[in-house]
């Protein structure tokens, strides 16, 4: 430990704490005493500050990180190296890396598995795009947290892509540098290294992160690297009996031992990854279970522990035990089921017939004409929504028609509009004629209404009504009889004016001749 280190400040960062120790340089969570702003420091040991290679790598690293803008990329902020001290920084990702998923809890890496190598994925393809190869992609250089946010990390290794035109140039690299678990055949071998390279240690990954242990496994580090050259990797499903067919084949293209069968580009794995199902059975959260997990279970409980010849029709016409029913409800406790003595019994809903309207209950409505309603007497309970008939006076002398209503002969019959025999001037009339309600004066209507006792007639009224037809022919069906104590009426005939007696001193007018023709003649 360094002088500086043991100070815990360089420069404005001071150091809180060390998260990863390696053997030329260690990681430590910083705050900016500035911005105060937590940040990653990576801090080369005071032994690294004299090795140019070492100095150079740091700076390699800073340069080529600090050129990708991804979210699933760290990201670097800034770069100090002096004789004293030489370190970077860069966001500060509180998450442990794969490898640590691995060895503690492999069924969280199954229960994020496509969202996590989709991430993965999509960082390496900007990697490419820019013309760079990671060279060092494995579960340590990988963080990812409980909510799946993935950041890759560390491009100490990384290196431009090979093109074709340089590939016919390329020399053989005299120093091979990787990690040996994930090393592809290329890449041990010193040839050039293109995006192919990376696919090939993405796939190396993926296999530890399905089955928790890597595909080769040598005895020396030599014999490590001689299998990756030229042993046949066996298939993912004979480690994890949960893996698909597909997801064997897509993995085993990916770790082929030449680049050209390989994927040509992480587009194209991505597509082949979002077309197949990588688990037999889907990895539910803790507590949590599949539909599948609960249709098992639902089975299970319908057949019981043991599995005899009855329970296996059972299961083969419930599908295999591929999709049962639904979980049965178990039935409520006896004690909830019983009706206590108190409680009334409910009255059965009435069976409705097909085609039928549910009843709605009917509320009682508020009137619509705000005036009392009284019936006339005799009359029928008038309709409230009929508007009455009130005499009014007209001007030049004429005579108002109002609503009288009728003795009622055989049943029910519309009033008849009757001219009254005299009405008074209207500011005498106005003083003299008391006060009608004007709910009185309603044009009656019968209602349907239920048979009644049958009421005494009313007297009748003045004949003041116009006669109908029926009344006229029933009067003429009937025989006259005159009234012996009332004479005939005599019709009164208009008798002439007489004419002025004549003048002695006038002469004869032209009336004194009027009757003259009516004399008889002269004998």
């Amino acid at each position: 430990m360094s002088k500086v280190t043991d100070n815990l400040v360089i420069n404005q960062y001071k150091l809180l704490n060390c998260l990863a120790s390696g053997q030329y340089s260690q990681v430590w969570e910083a705050i900016d005493n500035e911005t105060t702003r937590r940040v990653a420091m990576k801090l080369l040991l005071p032994e690294a500050l004299k090795d140019p290679e070492q100095l150079a790598s740091l700076k390699s690293e800073f340069k080529i990180g600090s050129s990708f803008e991804h979210p699933n990329i760290i990201k670097y902020h800034e770069i100090s190296v002096k004789k004293t001290h030489a370190f970077f920084t860069m966001d500060l990702f509180a998450a442990p890396n794969l490898k640590g998923w691995v060895v503690n809890d492999l069924r969280g890496i199954h229960i994020r598995f496509k969202r996590l190598i989709e991430f993965v994925a999509l960082a390496l393809e900007q990697i490419h795009e820019r013309g760079w190869v990671h060279r060092d992609l494995k579960p340590d250089n990988i963080l990812m947290n409980k909510s799946a946010e993935v950041r890759v990390i560390d491009f100490s290794l990384a290196c431009r892509a090979a093109t074709t035109f340089s590939k016919m140039f390329a020399r053989k690299q005299l120093t091979v540098k990787g990690t040996r678990t994930y090393m592809a055949p290329e890449q041990i071998l010193g040839k050039a290294l293109t995006p192919q390279t990376d696919i090939y240690n993405f796939g190396i990954t993926i296999f530890e992160l399905l089955t928790g242990q890597a595909p080769y496994a040598g005895s020396t580090p030599k014999d490590l690297l001689l299998r990756h050259i030229g042993e046949i990797p066996p298939n993912p499903s004979d480690i994890n009996t949960n893996i698909t067919p597909e997801m064997d084949r897509v993995i085993l293209r990916m770790i082929a031992k030449k680049p050209d069968q390989r994927q040509k580009s992480m587009s194209e794995f991505l597509v082949e990854l979002r077309n197949v199902s990588v688990f037999k059975v889907p990895i539910a959260e803790e507590g949590e279970q599949t539909e599948q997990q609960m249709a098992d279970e639902a089975l299970k409980k319908v057949l019981g522990g043991t599995l005899d010849s009855r329970a296996d029709a059972l299961r083969t016409k419930l599908g295999g035990g591929v999709s049962p029913p639904a979980p049965l409800r178990k039935p409520k406790p006896k004690s909830t089921l019983k009706r206590t003595a108190s409680a009334a019994p409910q009255p059965a809903a009435p069976q409705m017939m097909p085609g039928m309207m549910p009843q709605m209950p009917m509320q009682p409505q508020a009137p619509m004409y705000p005036y009392p309603m009284q019936p006339m007497p005799g009359m029928p309970m008038p309709y409230p929504m009929q508007q009455p008939m009130q005499p009014m006076p007209m001007p030049g002398g004429q005579t108002p028609w109002v609503a009288v209503p009728q003795a009622p002969a055989a049943g029910p019959q519309a009033p008849r509009l009757t001219p009254p025999a005299a009405v008074p001037p209207p500011a005498a009339a106005a003083s003299a004629r008391p006060h009608v309600p004007v709910a009185q004066v309603h044009v009656a209507q019968v209602p349907v209404a239920p048979p009644q006792a049958a009421r005494p007639l009313p007297p009748p009224v003045a004949a003041t009504a116009i006669p109908t037809v029926a009344t006229k022919a029933a009067a003429s069906a009937a025989p006259v009889q005159a009234p012996a104590s009332k004479p005939a009426p005599v019709r009164a005939v208009r008798a002439k004016p007489a004419a002025p007696a004549a003048k002695p001193d006038e002469g004869m007018r032209i009336d004194d001749l009027l009757g003259f023709d009516d004399l008889p003649p002269a004998v």
